[in-house]
């Protein structure tokens, strides 16, 4: 099993004497849930202390926990790696953050009895009621009790070498964490029978560009992406995998599921190009090569991307391996996912209109990262923001998202 740094932005669910804890962020997920198996035997040593230090949720120190309505009957979920056992709970949820501090109340979530392979909770932030849940989730909630505008928040993960360097934004954006203008898709349906909303969008191709003319296209035809930051790699077609870990002299590992890379590929100039869009109208954004090949120690790398498995049901995600080098807004009101390079210049938080995001441009120097998009710029009040770097110890290493909310005008 492979597993890099995760994400985690702190919350607070009310208790009669609150503590916060950590759940990963993954825009794949639509469940929110809580309480990992922290005696879970699959864990090691270092995961099971990182799951005791982020906090666990009992319902019945809270004085405004309710079960009412709901079945106490257990549901199971599976994920990639992991699966999870859990009844369900409403509760107050809260981003703290002091006289800035945001909160919705009565949130239905998942309270995990028992765990494998997982050692934080989960921050679903995908599709919820009437789509994928018969209940509102956290995305739903926050536009429903007025905390947003509406079901939109933006990502920047950062590098996975800053503790510091992600942040979420609930109802909103940075414009100083991109450049350039934001380019925006229509997201697209469930790709399969038995397939859920997901953020679907339409990826024209993938390259690499390693200067002075050298450049090499993988694919030309275009599939349905899925943008997930609850995956550290990325899964592509297996034709583009393969293609792709041949020009890197890549051999791929039957045990992890990962293409191990000699680590002095990591020196190679240039970038992998990922072009979203059709045919005629589309925005490419790049990845540097040192980037997307990861260093797991030990003379150990491995490349960023892997075979989704080959067959129609298996669908083509790009992970934090693509994620960590743009910035994203997630929009299910307006349908559209916005995409721009990312940087980092600063702090300007502003909120989303109704009407989406797509005029927003960032405040970065252009030359900073490279990518392309489309948009102008627009400025709003943003209210209610709360932020917190929260760097991890050594012996955790977690990278972590600062938090805000931007208020719904």
């Amino acid at each position: 099993m492979v597993c890099n740094a995760p994400y985690l932005p702190p919350c607070q669910v009310e208790t009669l004497r609150p503590r916060p804890r950590s759940a990963a962020d993954d825009s794949l997920s639509f469940c929110r849930r809580v309480n990992p198996d922290c005696q879970d035997t699959s864990l090691q040593a270092s995961q099971a202390q990182e799951c005791l230090a982020d906090g666990l949720y009992d319902p019945s120190k809270s004085s405004t926990s309710s079960q009412s309505g709901l079945s106490a009957k257990t549901t199971s979920i599976k994920y990639g790696i992991g699966d999870v056992k859990l009844s369900y709970v409403k509760d107050t949820i809260s981003l703290p953050g002091g006289t800035k501090a945001a909160s919705v109340t009565n949130a239905q979530f998942g309270m995990a009895t028992s765990t494998e392979d997982l050692n934080e909770g989960i921050l679903g932030l995908s599709y919820g009621l009437n789509t994928n849940l018969n209940y509102s989730n956290f995305i739903d909630e926050l536009e429903a009790q007025g905390v947003t505008n509406s079901k939109a928040f933006s990502v920047a993960l950062g590098s996975d070498k800053a503790s510091d360097g992600g942040v979420i934004i609930f109802g909103g954006v940075d414009t100083k964490k991109f450049t350039g203008k934001l380019s925006t898709h229509a997201i697209l349906g469930p790709q399969f029978t038995g397939d859920i909303n997901r953020y679907y969008l339409p990826l024209a191709s993938v390259g690499v560009d390693r200067g002075s003319g050298n450049t090499k296209t993988y694919s030309t035809g275009t599939v349905a992406v899925v943008l997930d930051s609850g995956s550290s790699l990325s899964y592509l077609p297996d034709a583009v995998a393969k293609a792709m870990a041949r020009d890197f002299g890549a051999t791929f590992s039957q045990r992890s599921g990962v293409y191990i890379v000699p680590c002095s590929q990591q020196k190679t100039a240039g970038n992998f190009q990922f072009a979203f869009g059709t045919a005629g109208n589309t925005a490419t954004f790049s990845v540097p090569i040192d980037d997307f090949i990861v260093d797991l120690g030990g003379d150990t790398c491995i490349l960023g991307a892997t075979t989704n498995g080959g067959t129609a049901a298996d669908p083509v995600l790009l992970g934090d391996s693509f994620m960590r080098s743009v910035y994203v807004v997630f929009d299910q009101t307006t349908e559209t996912v916005s995409i721009a390079p990312y940087a980092n210049c600063g702090q300007n938080e502003q909120a989303i209109p109704k009407t989406g995001a797509a005029n927003f441009t960032g405040e970065c120097d252009p030359g900073a990262t490279s990518g392309s998009g489309s948009g102008s710029t627009t400025k709003l009040n943003a209210a209610a923001n709360w932020h917190q770097s929260a760097p991890r110890a050594a012996a955790a290493a977690a990278a972590v998202l600062a938090v805000a909310v931007a208020a719904a005008l």
